[in-house]
């Protein structure tokens, strides 16, 4: 059965299409014998309002794109989560694009975005987006933009994204207060901003410490960190294991259950969403990077913005 429309009930009922959508709003100058009737049709022949028409007539359409650099088990499903839980708090809805760590796919999803009318665009950066000028479209429509987590060095669009700085000279203090002199610190992919700033605030936190020798290696993947580690261990001792990241942190973890080195006489600390290490080794320090937390103040910032203009 086809779906039924303001218009079908009002040649039901002989009555005008303005009548029908009063009546159905409880509009005081539409007599109650007359509500009663449209409320009986509409419920008879199971009307649904259209949202889409009655947003798009408000120039609003109470949706919001969110575009992620791809499908994750890690952090990704938390933040997704915390934008949730504020959105629909907001009457808002979204509909999620991944753009599989492509470039062309994430210069798409914008124009999905644009063309599916949004109120706003919520985006995480691929590795390979090296400039913004494919968003320069939803800038000249003045569509809100705020990108979380994966960004570039950029002053057009706002930004919620940690303090990858500050997470990452805490660890390296964490592995000198235990009195680590050979760390193995295990990083994202070199490409990415918060791979490089991450690293630098490390490394800078040990180069005044002259004893202690650092390894760093660069994996995009945890079964990267599985493949390279699976040499490395085996010939090279390290006290101190640094993972900047869940999904690093996976794949340094069954490294070392894979090799049987004991936890107890080593130390590994990682910035972590919190969930993962539970299930891991209770030994393992953690720096928590909140991914629900990012969701909603990913979430409100758009809703901010978008309220405000």
């Amino acid at each position: 059965m086809k779906r039924v429309t303001i218009k079908d009930i009002a040649e039901m009922l002989n009555i005008s299409v303005s009548t029908v959508s009063r009546a159905l709003k409880d509009h005081p100058d539409i007599s109650n014998a007359v509500k009663l009737k449209v409320k009986e049709a509409a419920e008879t022949f199971n009307y649904i309002p259209n949202d889409f028409a009655i947003n798009f007539r408000k120039k609003s359409s109470k949706v919001i794109g969110l575009i992620i650099p791809e499908m994750s088990m890690f952090f990704i499903p938390s933040i997704i989560k915390g934008i949730s839980s504020v959105l629909h708090s907001e009457g808002y809805h979204f509909f999620l694009l991944s753009s599989e760590e492509s470039l062309m796919r994430e210069k798409e999803n914008i124009i999905t975005c644009i063309n599916s009318r949004v109120d706003g665009i919520l985006i995480s950066l691929t590795r390979y987006t090296k400039d913004l000028s494919h968003l320069q479209r939803a800038r000249d429509i003045e569509l809100p933009v705020v990108i979380f987590d994966k960004t570039i060095s950029q002053n057009h669009f706002d930004e919620i994204i940690f303090d990858n700085g500050r997470n990452a000279g805490m660890a390296a203090e964490k592995l000198i207060e235990s009195q680590c002199k050979s760390i193995l610190a295990v990083f994202g992919d070199e490409n990415l901003e918060i791979t490089q700033t991450r690293r630098d605030f490390f490394l800078e936190k040990l180069k005044n410490h002259s004893g202690i020798k650092c390894k760093v290696i660069y994996c995009k993947s945890a079964d990267e960190v599985k493949d390279k580690l699976s040499t490395i261990v085996e010939y090279e001792h390290f006290d101190g294991y640094f993972a900047m990241s869940d999904e690093t942190l996976a794949g340094l973890h069954s490294s070392l259950v894979k090799n049987k080195l004991q936890t107890s006489a080593i130390k590994v600390i990682a910035i972590t969403e919190g969930i993962l290490p539970k299930y891991l080794d209770d030994s393992y320090e953690c720096i928590i990077n909140d991914g629900y937390s990012m969701g909603t103040m990913a979430a409100s910032k758009i809703l901010e913005i978008i309220k405000g203009s």
